[in-house]
């Protein structure tokens, strides 16, 4: 795999509460996306620790045994290191952030979700969403209130159903992905998607790939760029490794 990661605290926020992680050697197998909430204490602490806590887990595992339940279980770690935290320090106390995981096996790419940042596929310059988004705006298509469309202009567009922290138990999503040689998987906070329609982002995707973080966060800060932005691109380089 060959990875590229970018994030940007965009036109309007002082705070960057994202938090990005790709493999710094040959030995690790994972990236990881976090965005924490910008209407709780302490969100960038909390997308940190999402990081830093699915980082260790994913250290201390052969990545043979790799499978959903271990996807899971990197997420339910996070979850309980951050409501500990929460409830021991009254400055951290609320305090949550998204996940999105990509673990890669052999052929194929594990993906594990909490919240509303995104895991995108693209195959022969298709773009496919990988993930459900964890929201309120979700919620509201899946029921037939309003459209896809509709979502992107809503004024609650940024309420979301789960995050990682802010309750003892958490409920995660997991996702298999079989790969196949040039696929390209994003993750990406919703900085991103709610600025830069579907369509651009898989046009962006397929024109040189070691430019493509650059140009994505650029375009969301063209249309606007309102919120933290952050990428991650995973490319299958010869075939999944």
């Amino acid at each position: 795999m060959i990875y590229y990661a970018k994030t940007h605290k965009g036109n309007v926020r002082k705070l960057n509460e994202d938090a990005v992680y790709i493999p710094e050697d040959s030995m690790e197998f994972f990236a990881i996306l976090a965005d924490g909430m910008g209407g709780h204490n302490a969100g960038d602490v909390a997308s940190s620790l999402v990081v830093n806590t699915v980082k260790a887990f994913f250290n201390d595992i052969d990545p043979a045994s790799i499978n959903e339940s271990s996807v899971k279980g990197a997420l339910y770690r996070a979850n309980e290191f951050i409501w500990n935290e929460s409830c021991a320090n009254a400055n951290r106390n609320g305090m949550g952030s998204t996940a999105t995981v990509a673990v890669f096996s052999g052929n194929y790419a594990y993906i594990g979700q909490v919240g509303d940042s995104r895991a995108y596929l693209l195959r022969d310059s298709v773009l496919s969403q990988i993930t459900k988004d964890h929201s309120y705006v979700q919620l509201l298509i899946d029921r037939g209130f309003i459209t896809k469309d509709d979502a992107t202009r809503h004024p609650q567009k940024n309420i979301i159903t789960r995050a990682v922290g802010t309750e003892c138990d958490i409920e995660v999503d997991t996702f298999v992905v079989e790969l196949k040689e040039n696929d390209v998987i994003l993750l990406c906070s919703d900085g991103l998607n709610n600025a830069v329609p579907d369509n651009d982002i898989a046009r962006l995707l397929s024109d040189d790939l070691s430019l493509a973080a650059d140009r994505l966060i650029q375009a969301s800060l063209d249309n606007g760029g309102t919120d933290n932005i952050s990428v991650i691109i995973a490319v299958v380089n010869g075939g999944a490794q």
